[in-house]
């Protein structure tokens, strides 16, 4: 069996979906011939931790070498859950960051990564390395064990990187340091794995001269976990979900004003109606709830572990999603869309045209909208109100869905890995 070292910043026992992808890798690549070796930081404070996706990899026996780090985080207690700082502050957080560190804030995990990489390559011969971002200090680490050790290096994108119109840069310098790691780190990479076409396209034509191959391996859902829950819906009304996290133009308040319009011209539904949200959700939302009405309707769980969230999504009758109108949000494909589709569920999406809806289209099982127009959105609620009375909700195109298995999208991988290592 070859070997491959993983590295990823972000991984079990963290929460939260970039954490997702990384961790079904390593579970499913022993079965396409491929055993990893993950190198990762130790646990330190972050938003969410979840033992439910940690028991998995313990079970697999996938080795695992947590290293010290030094880094903001690492101010907080050693597997302490952080409240989620309000928008305001996050940007000053934000740009105070992106002033000192390049290429993030997780600079100083590099030399104790890099040094544990080496370390544990002196144990077993390693085929390629394998690194995923954000935090693109990842790619750093892998770029440096990859040419010390003459081995393929693939990086993975979850977000662009210089291409990202989230990242602001304080000073054209600091861009031109972005945009020389970035360089530096695709020269030395066999090959590049995205989760959509556009981060894929954005990196290539930035780098054209380079002529990496591209790999759009998109997020994805655990099939097992998906079928193993049994459906049952609230009884006689109608159940809209949703779980994850809300931050920057992700906001609650479109899909809520919607719905508040939704029962005010149908006063019957007050009754028949639940709106669940499990996850992280902004400190103003109890506020705007009360001011809307909806205090009735609207149920608010909390942080629920990964296992429980798929069961609360497959009680639903809806599962809704939105991403925000913004520059670069035909980049995004959230990996909430990914396990929402797992469950071969309708989803109600307040998203703007671009990766998201693309993939929505092709599931077939949608209603999108725009994601600020309240209008839209209530007439998207009536017609979802009218195929829920009718039990004619639109059906998924299974085929389509079925390659979304973290199973078979690791078969890419593991296809991947098997051409740089032969390249």
């Amino acid at each position: 069996m070859k070997q491959v070292l993983v590295v990823a910043y972000y991984f079990p026992p963290l929460g939260l979906s970039g954490v997702q992808r990384i961790g079904g890798f390593v579970r499913h690549l022993p079965e396409y011939g491929w055993k990893p070796t993950v190198l990762t930081a130790k646990p330190a404070g972050y938003f969410a931790h979840d033992d439910s996706l940690w028991a998995p990899i313990q079970e697999a026996g996938i080795r695992v070498i947590q290293t010290r780090s030094l880094d903001p985080t690492r101010f907080f207690r050693a597997g302490s859950t952080v409240k989620l700082p309000r928008e305001s502050k996050r940007k000053v957080l934000a740009s105070i960051s992106n002033w000192v560190f390049v290429p993030d804030n997780k600079l100083g995990w590099m030399p104790f990564a890099v040094r544990a990489g080496l370390r544990e390559a002196s144990f077993q011969a390693f085929n390629a390395i394998f690194s995923s971002a954000p935090p693109y200090t990842g790619h750093l680490v892998g770029c440096k064990i990859a040419r010390r050790l003459g081995l393929p290096l693939i990086v993975d994108f979850r977000d662009d990187w210089v291409g990202n119109p989230r990242h602001i840069y304080p000073t054209p310098l600091h861009r031109r340091l972005h945009v020389r790691q970035e360089r530096r780190v695709l020269q030395n990479a066999s090959a590049v794995s995205t989760i959509n076409h556009p981060i894929l396209d954005g990196l290539q034509a930035r780098h054209k001269r380079l002529n990496i191959p591209g790999h759009v391996i998109s997020h994805g859902y655990e099939e097992q976990r998906a079928s193993s829950v049994i459906r049952k819906n609230h009884k006689n009304k109608l159940c809209l979900v949703y779980t994850g996290v809300f931050y920057d133009a992700q906001t609650p308040e479109y899909f809520l004003r919607g719905l508040r319009e939704f029962l005010i011209q149908n006063p019957d539904m007050l009754e028949r109606v639940t709106a669940i949200f499990a996850g992280l959700v902004p400190d103003y939302f109890a506020r705007l709830v009360r001011s809307l009405k909806l205090e009735q309707v609207v149920q608010y769980v909390g942080y629920l572990e990964h296992s429980s969230v798929v069961a609360l999504q497959q009680r639903a009758d809806i599962l809704w999603m939105t991403i925000g109108s913004r520059p670069g949000a035909s980049q995004i494909s959230t990996g909430k869309l990914f396990e929402y589709m797992g469950t071969r569920k309708p989803i109600l999406a307040l998203v703007p045209p671009g990766a998201a809806s693309d993939t929505l289209h092709r599931y077939r099982a949608a209603y999108i909208v725009s994601p600020e127009d309240i209008n839209q959105a209530t007439q998207a609620l009536n017609r979802i109100r009218n195929d829920w009375r009718n039990q004619c909700f639109p059906e998924p195109d299974e085929a389509f869905v079925s390659k979304l298995s973290r199973k078979h999208l690791t078969q890419r991988l593991s296809d991947a890995l098997n051409t740089a290592v032969q390249g």
